[in-house]
């Protein structure tokens, strides 16, 4: 007999989000700091996906959701260029998560917020509210609160930088307790 592909009469859902995927070398290089934090500091849920700077955090869709979402995206992307991102330091959420820090920067934010609303509007109804602060995980919310302030002081005087160039957004999708690349869409090239 044939498995079906529903549950209570709709399709199955999947857990989606949007990200910038650091490129090699750099993903190598952020991936070894998570390693520090879960070797030193027992933290290694941030080792369940590629290093990656969330755009839009996630969201579950069907199948054929994403198909037409994916194909909408190629609108809202074409209106940006590709741009290079500095990462430098090292700064914190609270008492739970340490990552590495992104520069401000403008053609980020933009993409950003042109991907929020189309988002929006696209899911209307399953949407959470737009707060942007462009950072890459290192040490997640497994970091025991009474490790922290060891782990924070280790990083915290832990030198840091990188620079990239953005030139595409990944789709991840949760599956097997890990998120896993399952697109890829360019950006239209920068310009020299």
């Amino acid at each position: 007999m044939k498995k079906s592909n529903h549950k209570s009469g709709t399709l199955t859902r999947s857990l989606y989000f949007l990200a910038v995927v650091a490129p090699e070398p750099v993903q190598s290089q952020l991936t070894e700091l998570k390693y520090l934090a879960r070797d030193l500091f027992h933290s290694g849920h941030a080792l369940n996906a590629p290093a990656h700077l969330t755009l839009i955090p996630p969201f579950f869709a069907r199948q054929d959701q994403m198909y037409r979402y994916v194909e909408n995206l190629y609108g809202v992307l074409k209106n940006h260029k590709a741009f290079s991102l500095r990462l430098k330091g090292f700064d914190k959420f609270g008492r739970r998560v340490i990552f590495v820090d992104v520069v401000p920067n403008p053609m980020l934010d933009k993409l950003q917020a042109d991907l929020y609303d189309f988002h929006k509007f696209f899911f209307q109804g399953q949407v959470k509210p737009n707060g942007f602060h462009p950072h890459f995980t290192v040490a997640f919310r497994d970091l025991d609160e009474d490790i922290f302030p060891e782990a924070w002081n280790y990083f915290s005087n832990m030198d840091y930088e990188a620079v990239f160039d953005v030139n595409r957004i990944a789709i991840l999708r949760h599956k097997d307790k890990r998120w896993h690349i399952t697109d890829s869409l360019d950006l239209p090239k920068k310009i020299r």
